[in-house]
């Protein structure tokens, strides 16, 4: 298994003007950090909640001048830095957005029994056997967590230890009754459909690689295209908030 040590940035910017930006707002986190590779960047944030809209229609959002809103960047913690090296007060969407303040966290999870995952935008999930293009709803460990297993290990699609790291992750989680919904968004003039909803697992296997994939998933989120803003979680342990 590969260590690495994971971060989550939050980056907080000032519009100076009102404007209309995209429904799937994290172009702005990609921009200001001049897209960068290997990293997940969020949706805009403000007040706590993900400025998304929810429809299948076009449509769009306005953010307010003077206000402050943030977004996260999260992944291994030497490709997080770098990547807000290029951190700047940039013009998107006919504004000027001001960096206003910036605060990291390391992401560190003990030994834990059971824990409650928020999916807080759309998780688009990966069959873990086979690459396919068919959406897939499920709470089973293996696909909700099969990006972050790949981080963690670096095992690469056909390797024989991957298969092993898989049977171990769903040996090791538990998946308890949950909350699955899903939602429909408009991201770059297409319409994308993924889960959200609430996931509850127990840990019935203390594994290390167990509580590095959730650190994972914590910093970078899960399924793919976490670059652009989907599959962002919050993770409860022991109904902390």
């Amino acid at each position: 298994m590969v260590e690495i040590s994971v971060i989550l940035a939050e980056i907080f910017v000032i519009p100076e003007t009102d404007t209309i930006i995209p429904p799937f707002s994290s172009k702005i986190g990609k921009s200001l950090l001049s897209n960068p590779k290997n990293v997940s960047i969020s949706p805009l944030k403000f007040n706590g909640k993900y400025l998304i809209k929810y429809s299948n229609v076009p449509t769009f959002l306005e953010v307010y001048a003077n206000k402050v809103y943030s977004f996260e960047v999260g992944g291994n913690k030497e490709e997080v830095l770098m990547a807000l090296s290029n951190l700047e007060n940039k013009r998107l969407f006919n504004t000027l957005w001001v960096v206003h303040n910036v605060k990291i966290d390391e992401i560190r999870v003990n030994r834990v029994k059971e824990f409650e995952m928020e999916v807080l935008t759309p998780a688009l999930l990966v069959n873990p056997f086979f690459k396919t293009k068919r959406k897939i709803f499920t709470n089973k460990a293996s696909y909700i967590f099969f990006t972050n297993l790949l981080d963690v290990t670096g095992f690469k699609r056909g390797d024989e230890m991957l298969h092993k790291a898989i049977s171990l992750l769903d040996s090791s989680l538990w998946e308890e009754p949950s909350i699955m919904k899903y939602a429909k968004v408009i991201y770059a003039g297409n319409e994308i459909i993924g889960m959200v909803g609430k996931l509850r697992y127990s840990v019935v296997n203390e594994e290390d690689i167990v509580f590095k994939v959730i650190e994972n998933a914590i910093a970078k989120g899960i399924g793919s295209s976490r670059r652009n803003g989907f599959g962002r979680v919050r993770i409860r342990i022991n109904g902390d908030g």
